[in-house]
């Protein structure tokens, strides 16, 4: 195999103008999203002197964004998605420069923090089910994987490069100044989308787009799911690893109390999924030739957990960022197949409604496992936890494997 080939497909940011403009939206917010993330919670901290008011910062992002992405699913299926994703990113502008008026304020307060958390995470669960939606209609089904490997790519160099940014230029210009980047960059976005043609769902088969209330839509997309083997598989196998093998929680504890490194080695676990997750992607070639992504999802949950079992037998940090790298590797293989499997076998009018069913798992999922871990340590220890959950995990994905199913038989672009 040519190196070319083992490079990440470029192929839809060559052929479609939309994608470009949309991918270029996508990267925009993710590296601004981190910076924003980083910036609010050394402001927060700062006013509050305190770590709980630090995680109520995130619970105030997540759960309107939780309650958002069923809606936006849903509106995705109804309404034009180019419009959906415009006006819900001009709301994330009003939120972010919320942010920065606080932040001008003699006397900062931190409720203002709290109230454009919940704005711009609500704003946010609106736009990413429209976003992921819209994709087939940008690249066409046969470039679904290579536009997920290039979606998996940005996120995840946001994820690195967005709070490193964030920590040099509050250290340097000062808080306000990194807002106001953020705000640069959040203005961006909605001005690149408006690039974008328009992109209604295309109606069902023999028939128009459902006009049923909200409740009664999302059911219809939560039942089309666990009646299609395929889509259910998808579903359970990440809810199960990222369950049981989510190991974020600990890092803290591990850096400090396991490898006796402190601050510094924490901050360098933290880096290490993404940084396994960016060669992972830029290393993604491969995945566009493979007639069995199904195999390629069971082989990434089995990577992910025998990662975390080494990781649990780890004493030096170097032996620790090597584990999470390839956790970090594994999960971004595996996400940008199923993203890529879950676009091409919904039917466009359930798209929507069936991308906020795997943000919602996803995000709610991660939630569980790092409280899982972090139960479980504390009634035994870190390695013990970690044991635990990625053994549990590497039986999940060996289930699978020794198991036929849909996601073992899918083929191409068949079911």
């Amino acid at each position: 195999m040519r190196l070319v080939n083992l490079l990440i497909d470029i192929t839809p940011l060559r052929e479609s103008r939309a994608f470009r403009y949309a991918y270029a939206a996508r990267t925009a917010t993710v590296l601004v999203t981190g910076m924003l993330l980083v910036a609010a919670s050394i402001q927060l901290y700062d006013l509050t002197a305190s770590s709980v008011a630090v995680a109520a910062l995130n619970v105030s992002m997540a759960v309107p964004m939780g309650a958002a992405l069923i809606i936006g699913g849903v509106l995705s299926d109804r309404y034009d998605r180019r419009s959906l994703m415009l006006w819900s990113r001009s709301v994330y502008v009003a939120s972010t420069l919320l942010f920065l008026l606080n932040a001008l304020l003699p006397q900062p307060m931190a409720w203002p923090i709290y109230a454009a958390a919940i704005i711009g995470g609500a704003a946010s669960g609106i736009s990413v089910p429209a976003m992921i939606s819209a994709t087939p209609a940008l690249v066409g089904r046969q470039h679904l994987a290579a536009a997920a490997a290039l979606s998996g790519l940005s996120m995840q160099i946001g994820g690195v490069v967005g709070p490193l940014l964030a920590g040099a230029l509050i250290a340097g210009a000062g808080l306000v100044f990194c807002y106001a980047i953020v705000l640069a960059g959040v203005v961006a976005t909605p001005l690149l989308l408006r690039a974008l043609p328009p992109l209604p769902p295309l109606a069902p088969a023999g028939g128009a787009p459902s006009k049923q209330g909200m409740f009664h839509s999302f059911i219809e997309g939560f039942k089309y799911m666990l009646a299609t083997p395929l889509l259910r598989g998808l579903l359970l196998i990440d809810l199960a690893a990222v369950v049981f093998a989510t190991p974020l929680a600990l890092l803290p504890e591990w850096g400090d109390v396991v490898l006796g490194l402190g601050a510094e080695a924490t901050g360098a676990l933290y880096s290490a999924p993404a940084a396994g997750a960016v060669l992972a992607a830029v290393g993604s070639g491969w995945t566009r030739s493979q007639q069995r992504p199904g195999r390629i999802v069971i082989g990434a949950v089995l990577v992910w957990g025998l990662s975390i079992v080494l990781l649990s037998a780890s004493t030096t940090l170097y032996a620790s960022f090597l584990a999470l790298a390839f956790m970090g590797a594994a999960d971004t293989i595996s996400k940008m197949m199923r993203m890529a499997l879950v676009q091409k076998h919904t039917p466009d009018h359930l798209l929507g409604r069936m991308s906020s069913l795997w943000m919602t798992q996803s995000s709610l999922g991660t939630a569980a496992g790092n409280m899982q871990m972090g139960l479980v340590s504390r009634w035994f220890s870190p390695s013990v936890a970690l044991l635990i959950g990625g053994s549990a995990c590497f039986l999940v994905g060996g289930a699978y494997a020794l198991t036929s199913n849909s996601l073992k038989r899918i083929e191409g672009g068949r079911k």
